[in-house]
């Protein structure tokens, strides 16, 4: 007799669009309306990768939207964009859209979109299985946002002999992993441990694949599970090893170890750039450094400077330009540290030497004698900056 090995099928695994999300620390509405974008322009990139890999299923493993009760136009705007990826789309809530009552996965103008605009968007009843034409889903989303139950609790009590023993068995869950929560997953959990998900109860053996969402990095935390991080990278990396902006192309087949392929599909770039500063002349390679990340982009990225070191007042002049053209050129520029001011003697004597301005040089050689008493919050190398600035703008 001849023995009918399981059908292998790819299934796209993402997590975290958090469609609607605000952005309000970057202060210009024009970027934030970018980056607002943005992360409904990835989902046709999404849809490029699910044809592409000939996917059966596209899983969203929580957090489609930012809130709870998104606005009508994102819900309008995510219904027309999963409707144009050509193959059953099945979402799960998170804790930034929970299915509480009130949330939007009760909303009727969700049920309208979707029926008019996205049949094959998938919301399964919380806790029961949904068997699809090649696998079957086994939703553990959350109805709240904190919960101190395992969104995958249920899984223990499951009559698995119910479930078709061919079709591969994937778990839709969000939440954090014991040993991988808490910081790691940054502000998700500001109230301390929540959403936990235990990886060593028995279920995980009945299962091919557990596909998370919460952290926003792709990340592999058993063989049998990863989170695949967000779409579109929404903050700056914190460790050398974090990654996201990827979708991870799933290759299933029961009772077989699942093959995972992570795959770039972010279009911003969330650049983290330190430098130390100890002359004028490293201005330049700082210049080069910054547009080798940006290569030439004009509103597509985001940096994280931080800054140390000191340079001449000429120096900090110059760095204010590559500031301000930086800050025009980028969504947005954050800068942290502080560049200290090392001013030659040439630039101190013609400030403290302004014979036919008097006050000037005398406001000039007293902050020079107190920067030598230190400057540990750099008000005294700014003032002594604005005054060369002043006399400056006074003589052009």
């Amino acid at each position: 007799m001849v023995s009918l090995v399981p059908t292998a099928i790819t299934v796209l695994h993402t997590a975290d669009w958090q469609i609607g999300k605000p952005y309000g620390r970057v202060k210009d509405p024009d970027k934030r309306s970018r980056l607002r974008q943005v992360r409904l322009e990835v989902i046709d990139r999404l849809a490029a990768a699910a044809a592409a890999c000939e996917a059966t299923a596209v899983v969203v493993a929580g957090d489609l939207f930012d809130a709870p009760t998104p606005s009508p136009s994102d819900v309008s705007a995510v219904c027309a964009a999963i409707g144009r990826i050509g193959c059953p789309t099945v979402v799960i809530p998170g804790n930034h859209d929970h299915g509480g009552p009130g949330s939007i996965w009760q909303s009727p103008l969700l049920a309208s979109e979707r029926q008019r605009r996205a049949p094959a968007l998938l919301v399964p009843e919380p806790r029961q299985p949904l068997e699809l034409e090649q696998l079957v889903v086994l939703p553990c989303g959350l109805q709240q946002r904190h919960d101190s139950n395992d969104p995958c609790g249920w899984l223990d009590q499951l009559d698995w002999s119910r479930l078709p023993p061919d079709k591969p068995r994937l778990v839709l869950a969000h939440g954090g992993v014991s040993g991988f929560a808490g910081s790691d997953l940054d502000d998700e959990h500001p109230s301390g441990p929540a959403n936990l998900i235990n990886l060593k109860a028995d279920w995980l053996a009945q299962v091919d694949y557990v596909a998370l969402g919460d952290w926003h990095g792709c990340k592999q935390v058993h063989p049998k599970a990863w989170y695949s991080g967000t779409p579109e990278a929404d903050r700056f990396p914190r460790s050398a090893d974090y990654r996201s902006g990827q979708v991870l192309a799933v290759t299933l087949q029961r009772g077989a170890a699942p093959r995972v392929s992570p795959q770039p599909c972010g279009a911003v770039g969330w650049h983290p750039l330190q430098v130390t500063l100890t002359s004028d002349a490293d201005l330049n390679s700082l210049e080069q450094q910054v547009e080798a990340l940006l290569g030439g982009r004009v509103g597509a990225d985001l940096l994280l400077l931080e800054l140390s070191g000191q340079l001449s007042i000429h120096g900090q002049q110059q760095l204010d330009g590559l500031l301000q053209r930086w800050e025009a050129q980028l969504l947005r520029l954050k800068r942290r540290g502080q560049v200290g001011l090392s001013a030659d003697a040439a630039e101190l004597q013609a400030l403290a030497q302004q014979s036919d301005a008097p006050l000037v040089a005398a406001v000039a050689r007293q902050l020079q004698q107190q920067l030598g008493s230190g400057d540990p919050d750099g008000t005294l190398a700014q003032a002594l900056l604005e005054l060369h600035r002043s006399v400056a703008d006074a003589c052009a």
